[in-house]
């Protein structure tokens, strides 16, 4: 490692640090030239916290004073710009990984930054049917769902049954086993049969497993995970242009490899 790199590591390190110093340095990006006691008020930490974190980024070479007013340095807006890319992408990583580590990236065929703005509904003690119920009431105003379940649960169901009966359509994809609760299982099977016998309905069987659940919902992309035992953990959610055509690319390839399946045999 070069003596540069070096030193570029150690002023990352001082300024992400604290968040009391990164936002010292949003403010002066955003407002420019700004007193110590605006900045106080900005940043909200005693008189000689912020003084001993101004002091600190003078001397980086991020920041100066001039007039009685502290702004930033070329190299402070440079590093700043840099730093608020950086913070995006860790919130973002944290925000998404309870999906994103249960799927390898070559699942992913796409630049994973499209999935920045992505939602994420999280299963949580106070509610550890939440990615479920997200699921299920966007299927009750879908017009149009590709859906690709390695799971079924009754309220699903309910919501498709009732947007199919709106005139929605719908396209699924099981496995074996799936296929297998939608026609026994009590609390599904009567309502599956009548979704099923839609004409604006199809569904097919693949004989390989699914890895994660996908629906491509009217324009939102769905990625749904479970834990080790099969109860559903996380749900992403997406609007992106691009995330939609690989998930629609990757349902119609799972298509060729289904058969279909009549649920009136």
């Amino acid at each position: 490692m070069t003596d540069r790199k070096g030193d570029a590591i150690e002023t990352l390190e001082y300024v992400a640090r604290s968040p009391s110093r990164v936002r010292i340095l949003e403010t002066l990006s955003a407002e420019g030239a700004v007193s110590r006691d605006a900045l106080r008020a900005e940043v909200d930490v005693v008189r000689t916290t912020l003084q001993r974190n101004l002091t600190g980024l003078i001397e980086r070479g991020l920041i100066r004073e001039r007039d009685r007013r502290y702004e930033l340095t070329s190299a402070g807006s440079l590093a700043t710009g840099g730093l608020s890319t950086a913070i995006e992408r860790i919130d973002a990583a944290e925000r998404l990984r309870p999906v994103l580590e249960r799927i390898p990236p070559a699942e992913l065929a796409f630049d994973l930054e499209r999935l920045v703005d992505a939602t994420v509904v999280e299963a949580t003690t106070a509610n550890p049917y939440g990615p479920v119920e997200h699921h299920a009431a966007s299927l009750a105003d879908a017009r149009h769902a590709r859906l690709a379940l390695p799971a079924a649960g009754a309220e699903p169901i309910k919501r498709t049954r009732e947007a199919v009966e709106a005139g929605a359509v719908f396209e699924l994809i099981v496995t074996e086993s799936v296929a297998e609760t939608l026609r026994t299982e009590p609390s599904i099977a009567d309502s599956f049969a009548t979704i099923a016998a839609s004409d604006s309905v199809s569904v097919s069987v693949v004989e390989r497993g699914i890895p994660f659940y996908l629906g491509v919902i009217d324009d939102a992309v769905q990625i749904g995970v479970d834990d080790d035992t099969g109860l559903p953990t996380a749900l992403l959610e997406s609007t992106d242009a691009r995330v939609r055509e690989w998930a629609i690319d990757r349902f119609d390839s799972l298509a060729t490899q289904a058969r279909a399946i009549d649920f009136e045999e």
